[in-house]
């Protein structure tokens, strides 16, 4: 079986420096089994910027120590960044009005068939594959 790439939302980092006992459970099920823990710029981005923003210091250093290191870095292109312009055309005329890190995530799981681990329910009305480790299996 083909490893699954997962592209985790800030959500799922911030359950993830919160000690969330079920994304913890599933974080390390999704390891064990080889699959792929994606962490794009604009998600760091977002984590860096809350925890800065409140002077986080223990979290900012448990995010860039232990928890980035594991992390697979998934990079966007410039064809990421269309389509996410593409949707938010899209959406916007939908009269939906999304975050630039979502549309950008969502473009990125596009690309690369990836399944977004977040408890956002904005990503149902995206077309993206997503799962939400908050809730059991």
């Amino acid at each position: 079986m083909d490893p699954v790439i997962y592209i985790l939302d800030t959500n799922v980092i911030a359950d993830r420096i919160h000690r969330l006992p079920q994304v913890l459970d599933r974080l390390n099920s999704a390891g064990e089994a080889g699959h792929i823990m994606g962490l794009c710029d604009p998600v760091r981005y977002e984590v860096l910027r809350g925890l800065l923003h409140v002077n986080a210091r223990r979290k900012l250093r448990l995010f860039r120590e232990s928890i980035t290191p594991l992390m697979d870095h998934l990079t966007l292109t410039d064809e990421d960044w269309q389509v996410a312009a593409q949707l938010w055309a899209t959406m916007r005329n939908r009269g939906r009005q999304f975050s630039d890190v979502d549309l950008l995530i969502a473009a990125l799981a596009q690309r690369l068939n990836a399944v977004v681990v977040t408890s956002d329910n904005d990503f149902a009305a995206l077309p993206v594959q997503r799962e939400d480790w908050r809730k059991s299996q």
